[in-house]
């Protein structure tokens, strides 16, 4: 399970950090996306909510192209803001990106949580259960936002932008640590064999 884990880390740092050299990407979005979908594959067995994960992640990858040339947008932290765009760009790229991202999360922290619970490791659920607190506080303002910035001026958006980046930075070290941590207490468990885990 441990180098599945670390596909997951791994490929999430890549999708989290963001390093541009003129419009390019450095730190491709859509190769972090396919390590998050690879490593879902190898441990969909244990932990049945990856199947859909995979299939998420290979969508992301896809959608994530058009931005690793673009300089339309930029990010804050996780959370890609569309500068400017057309309507395609604005809501397939954008919106429906974020949302997309946003359940990608939640499955990378509910799944360890939901095995680590029938495992006995609360520890490792609490953790996991709470990143995922912090994370959709960090992002639910942004993604209420975003659609309406190119149409309002929004006087508050710095100081949103501001404690959203701070609260987002905090949800990405616990979530990286979890699933570091994941990876470690749950090794012990056969990726190949399918577990029945009812919460």
């Amino acid at each position: 399970m441990k180098p599945a884990f670390a596909n997951l880390f791994w490929g999430l740092l890549l999708v989290w950090v963001d390093i541009r050299l003129s419009a390019f990407d450095v730190l491709n979005d859509t190769v972090g996306y396919l390590l998050i979908a690879y490593g879902m594959h190898r441990i969909s067995k244990p932990i049945p909510l990856f199947r859909f994960g995979r299939w998420l992640a290979a969508l992301l990858a896809i959608i994530s192209i058009p931005a690793t040339f673009s300089e339309k947008f930029v990010s804050l932290f996780e959370q890609p803001l569309l500068l400017e765009g057309t309507w395609w760009e604005i809501w397939i790229s954008g919106v429906l990106g974020e949302f997309a991202l946003l359940l990608l999360v939640y499955a990378l922290c509910e799944g360890p949580s939901r095995l680590a619970k029938s495992r006995g490791e609360n520890g490792l659920f609490e953790h996991m259960r709470g990143s995922w607190y912090v994370y959709l506080f960090s992002v639910v303002p942004l993604m209420l936002i975003s659609p309406f910035l190119l149409n309002f001026d929004i006087e508050a958006l710095p100081v949103i932008l501001l404690i959203a980046g701070g609260v987002s930075l905090i949800a990405m070290l616990l979530i990286l640590y979890g699933l570091i941590r994941a990876g470690r207490d749950l090794q012990r468990i056969n990726p190949d064999r399918r577990l029945d885990i009812r919460i």
